[in-house]
């Protein structure tokens, strides 16, 4: 009877920490009390594009539909390791959200962030980075519980 009652322990616990992870909810971009309005804005033009004005550079949204992948493997690793109590479900969502932004950051180094026409070939060279804003720099993740 000791084997099945481990068994029932093993899997309450595991239970619990699904349940305290799936409380979590992570979001990557600009986020915080502490942006200011104008970097809202302008993050908001460029992910979205305004009609007639700017092309749409999403640079939030595209970046995690091009890495999936890379999502996925962030979201498992730090999943597992919450689930093999080498970290606190708290650490793995901070975990997850860290490596959100930094996917966001490096999908902007890496000049992915293409408008969808011709309209925006100016001077810059790389997107997001040469407004007085710096869009990129701002990017950060939040973890909320629910």
């Amino acid at each position: 009877m000791d084997g099945i009652e481990k068994i029932l322990e093993d899997f309450e616990h595991l239970k619990d920490i699904c349940t305290e992870l799936e409380r979590n909810k992570i979001l990557v971009g600009i986020v915080g009390g502490k942006v200011d309005s104008e970097v809202m804005v302008v993050a908001h033009a460029h992910e979205y594009g305004v009609p007639g004005k700017l092309p749409e550079r999403s640079f939030i949204r595209k970046s995690f539909d091009t890495e999936q992948d890379k999502i996925q493997k962030i979201v498992s690793g730090a999943l597992l390791k919450a689930l093999d109590g080498d970290i606190s479900p708290e650490a793995a969502a901070n975990s997850i959200g860290a490596q959100g932004a930094q996917l966001v950051q490096n999908f902007i180094d890496e000049n992915k962030v293409k408008p969808q026409s011709d309209f925006s070939r100016k001077t810059q060279h790389t997107t997001l980075y040469e407004t007085g804003t710096h869009i990129r720099d701002r990017l950060a993740y939040e973890v909320v519980k629910e």
